[in-house]
């Protein structure tokens, strides 16, 4: 803008002068000639001309300099630009090699995996193709394949120091590198374990040796032959050393229980505070292999109370607790295990195994309440998830013995039929899995509920000769499993003695053995050896409620209702839908001429186990003691269409024709 103001000045200065020069030359003409005054104008007009020409140029030189300087100034501004963009990728480069050495250092600082160095080998070997670097390789897929074959519940993330895959072998570069500076950073701020070794001749042999960090190495010796094997031993020295409650699984994956008792004692006696309560939850089982209950009780309770908020501790100490027969401290830890799998250590699990175990856990808490119905809801949801370490089955054998305690055989066959593998034959030994309360065995079970007490026998008198030359694990779980109910099937088929002789097999702190005395001393009438038998039951177990029902029902039978009404009124309580007590209520409400109140008790039990014949067939009767009589016919007809046993079939018939 001024250089274009300069230029209109300029050019009003040459017209200012143009125009005095005119008027110079008016005046002149005046007093002058014409000629000369033609001749002067004539020369005025071509210094005009030239005058105007020169402006031009001039105007046009100022033209030019304007866009020159024009172009000089978008240039000065493009060059201000790049460089400004240039200080800001500098800037930019700058902080992001900041920021890279930053993510470098702090992922160094946290590299915790395992690393196995090339080891060092005898020249002979070497030039044969075994050199530290082959070594080393065999070791690491060694390692791998242990650590694949190792299941267990455990989340990596809570081990104290976890490498899960992070195993490497690592084979020094030669220069400086990027990747050199890296491992120079994790070895001087990291927190990785270093697996290193020899490999030599020696007398006889060869000697492998194996060091964990700088301990003191594993010495290994045998024949070159051999190297396969002492590679094999190498790493389940490196995986002891470096993962020992993964370790432990392992080999309890494996059935090595002998090598995994130290293993285990070590971690859970001298291991740091957070491996205590995983090794306790695991060192229980060497015992039971041992057949020592009361030290699997002792480390499972241990287990336990070091981790409340873990589910493994509650439910393997749930488990040790219901195999002992110790059905109220069994559902008391799978309440635990709920409430555990609701805290911050739900982390500590595996998803997958974490949601097997919650869902069994409620499904061992309705099973200690009657409420089986509840449990076969989680059964259910059991099956729907992945298998873990034999969930799948287990649901379906408990599913089949669920189905019967709700007396609704006809589902408990399929159950049974549904879940006929190798683990669930007819005369299976395999336990019951994972099902925490009852190690019942559903074939026997199913065949009780028929009243085929002869096919119980055999059933279960095969089981327990095939556990009694099998391992002591197998005969702890007879005790609880297997002879209570023999002693039943003996008392049924007319053979006391030997029916007393079972069950003295059993111990006295055990819930369903104590029930079963109960019942050997009802079908011998001995009134007051079944009421001290239940009540020692109930001091038991007095939050469950079958001791309760059963107690009540010995009284019925001894035509004591009011006292039968009060046990079935306790039992109610304990376990609001447990349908056995409210079907013996209407009994009892029936034979005090209380029908009118029994059909309450019956329509309420029909709620939880619409499927029971007995259950319609006594309602049937209520109906008949009332006058309605079409009502009884419809009852009577639905309980034709169930199961019945041959007594009720009898009293059915007997019933249809009044």
């Amino acid at each position: 803008m001024a250089e274009e103001e300069r230029a209109v000045s300029q050019e009003e200065r040459q017209s200012a002068r143009v125009s005095e020069n005119a008027l110079a030359a008016a005046l002149a003409l005046g007093s002058a000639s014409r000629d000369k005054a033609d001749a002067f104008l004539d020369e005025q007009m071509r210094l005009a001309r030239k005058q105007t020409a020169l402006v031009e140029v001039q105007t046009e030189e100022l033209r030019e300099e304007k866009r020159l300087h024009h172009w000089s100034l978008r240039v000065r501004h493009i060059s201000d630009v790049m460089k400004l963009a240039f200080e800001l990728s500098l800037a930019l480069i700058c902080l992001g090699l900041v920021f890279a050495i930053g993510a470098a250092v702090w992922s160094a600082s946290r590299e915790d995996g395992l690393v196995i160095d090339a080891f060092t080998v005898s020249p002979d070997l070497a030039q044969r193709g075994v050199s530290g670097d082959v070594v080393a390789s065999e070791l690491l897929d060694r390692l791998a394949a242990m650590q694949n074959q190792t299941v267990s519940s455990r989340a990596p993330s809570s081990y104290a120091k976890n490498w899960d895959n992070d195993i490497k072998v690592e084979i020094p570069d030669t220069g400086v590198s990027v990747g050199e500076a890296y491992r120079f950073l994790v070895r001087m701020l990291g927190h990785e374990t270093h697996i290193s070794g020899e490999v030599f001749h020696a007398q006889n042999g060869i000697v492998l040796i194996a060091r964990v960090g700088g301990q003191s190495g594993a010495h290994l010796r045998g024949r070159e032959a051999d190297l396969d094997a002492l590679i094999d031993k190498a790493a389940g020295y490196v995986y002891a050393r470096t993962q020992p409650f993964r370790y432990g699984a392992y080999l309890l994956n494996q059935g090595r229980f002998t090598e995994v008792d130290p293993v285990l004692a070590d971690l859970a006696t001298n291991g740091p505070p957070s491996e205590r309560p995983w090794a306790y939850s695991l060192w229980m089982y060497p015992a039971l292999n041992d057949g020592n209950l009361d030290a699997a009780l002792a480390r499972g309770r241990k287990a336990a109370a070091l981790a409340p908020n873990l589910i493994l501790a509650q439910v393997n100490a749930a488990t040790i607790e219901a195999m002992a027969g110790h059905d109220e401290q069994a559902v008391g830890y799978a309440e635990a295990g709920e409430i555990a799998w609701h805290s911050k250590g739900r982390a500590d699990v595996m998803p997958n195994p974490g949601v097997v175990m919650q869902e069994e856990s409620q499904a061992a808490i309705a099973e200690g309440s009657g409420d089986f119905a509840a449990a076969l809801r989680a059964y259910r949801d059991i099956l729907a998830l992945p298998g873990f370490a034999g969930s799948d089955w287990s649901a379906r054998y408990m599913m089949s013995v669920d189905a019967v305690r709700l007396h609704d055989l006809a589902a408990a066959r399929e159950f049974l039929a549904a879940g006929s593998d190798a683990e669930m034959t007819w005369h299976s030994v395999q336990g019951a899995g994972w099902n925490m309360l009852e190690y019942d065995y559903p074939q026997a079970t199913l065949l009780a509920a028929q009243g085929d007490w002869a096919g119980v026998r055999g059933d279960l008198e095969h089981v327990a000769a095939m556990s009694d030359a099998q391992s002591p694990l197998m005969q702890i779980q007879t005790r609880v499993a297997i002879w209570p109910r023999l002693a039943l099937a003996y008392a049924h088929l007319g053979e006391p003695a030997k029916a007393w002789q079972a069950i003295g097999r059993t111990s006295l702190d055990c819930y369903v053995c104590l029930r079963v005395r109960g019942h050997l001393d009802v079908l011998t009438k001995n009134w007051a050896g079944a009421g001290y038998w239940f009540a020692r039951a109930v001091q038991q177990a007095p939050s469950i409620p079958f001791a309760y029902s059963e107690w009540g029902e010995a009284l019925l039978a001894r035509s004591n209702l009011d006292g039968a009404i009060a046990k079935f009124a306790a039992a109610h309580e304990k376990g609001p839908h447990f349908v056995d007590p409210l079907e013996l209520w209407g009994e009892a409400l029936i034979a005090e001429n209380r029908s009118d109140l029994a059909l309450a008790k019956f329509a309420e039990a029909a709620r939880y186990a619409p499927n029971w014949g007995r259950l319609h067939l006594k309602w049937g009767d209520a109906l008949i003691w009332l006058g309605r009589t079409d009502e009884a016919k419809k009852q009577f007809a639905v309980a034709a269409k169930l199961d019945l046993t041959p007594a009720e079939k009898q009293a059915l018939e007997k019933a249809r024709h009044v």
